[in-house]
């Protein structure tokens, strides 16, 4: 990924970011995924849980509130593009799980000009994310996600192993929307915004 995650994912005072400006230079991302709304910290990628054991080894279901499924699905999205960007594998059939439309295309328009320029992303993001709305409220199917995106430990490398571009990373103010289809939440815009903005 060719370039600083400020150039791929150029700011845009509420606009959205162009595919072509997505993956203009990813350089860092850190260590850790939130698991829940953060408060302070982030926590290590873990799969979300919607059932509980009970002593007597049979699972009893929860129901989940859409808040929690939309944050799950968000968390998701992420660890879909680590993956992937672990070999810059545009063909990942896990991008399309928990990203669509503007989402989707951003990745995987990103990850086939990486892998055309022979480069590779290791690590994963800290992020932070918190619902901020919720439509319509009785049965929601639209969400927003504010987010305090972190990249600075996610780093690129040339497939020679070298590192690609030494550049700064750090937080920066991120706005997810996502659509619920067929009872799956995916993110389906994205803006992020230039180091320093949270």
């Amino acid at each position: 990924m060719n370039g600083p995650l400020q150039q791929r994912l150029r700011p845009t005072a509420r606009r959205k970011v162009r595919p072509s400006a997505f993956f203009a230079g990813l350089v860092t991302w850190v260590a850790a995924l939130c698991l829940t709304n953060c408060a302070s910290g982030s926590s290590p990628i873990a799969a979300p849980t919607t059932a509980s054991s009970n002593p007597s080894g049979s699972t009893t279901s929860e129901p989940v509130d859409p808040s929690r499924r939309v944050l799950s699905a968000y968390r998701a999205m992420w660890a879909d593009l680590v993956s992937a960007a672990r070999t810059s594998n545009f063909q990942s059939a896990r991008l399309s799980q928990h990203a669509s439309g503007q989402t989707l295309t951003l990745f995987v328009q990103g990850l086939a000009r990486d892998q055309l320029h022979g480069i590779v992303t290791r690590g994963t993001p800290a992020i932070h994310p918190m619902v901020t709305s919720l439509s319509p409220e009785r049965d929601p199917n639209r969400a927003t996600v504010g987010d305090c995106f972190d990249d600075t430990y996610w780093l690129e490398y040339q497939t020679t192993g070298k590192l690609a571009k030494e550049a700064p990373g750090g937080r920066r103010a991120t706005t997810a929307q996502l659509i619920k289809t067929s009872g799956t939440w995916k993110v389906d815009q994205i803006a992020i915004g230039k180091t320093g903005t949270c």
